[in-house]
């Protein structure tokens, strides 16, 4: 009887594994530096991807916060309404100087006019 549904929360924790591995590639954070945030070790962070260790509510807020992404997203799968983008470009941006900011300003212009932007779009 409960083996279904351990098979079901094992299927599950196997999904949200995934998920968490996505999107700490999307963000550009490494295992260790993961395991650190969360004062964990590495093969923890390792684990909790593949699927194999439960995460704590508190770890889950916590990477919720690191990913930018909403615990709902990380659950279940289900983006939110906002685009995630921007929250990862703010974080992505923080600390560049004044004139970096404007380089990068510049750059984004010039990819928003370029003529692969332009066919993109149509």
């Amino acid at each position: 009887m409960s083996g279904s549904n351990d098979d079901e929360g094992d299927a599950d924790r196997v999904r949200l594994g995934r998920r968490l591995k996505e999107a700490r590639d999307y963000v550009g954070l490494s295992q260790e530096e993961v395991a650190f945030a969360l004062s964990i070790s590495r093969p923890a962070v390792g684990n909790i991807e593949s699927g194999s260790r439960k995460v704590e509510a508190f770890e889950l807020n916590k990477l919720s916060e690191l990913y930018g992404r909403t615990v709902d997203y990380l659950l279940t799968g289900d983006a939110p309404a906002e685009d995630t983008r921007v929250a990862f470009l703010a974080r992505a941006t923080k600390g560049l100087s004044d004139s970096d900011l404007d380089e990068l300003a510049r750059f984004a212009a010039f990819l928003k006019n370029s003529p692969k932007a332009k066919r993109r779009s149509s």
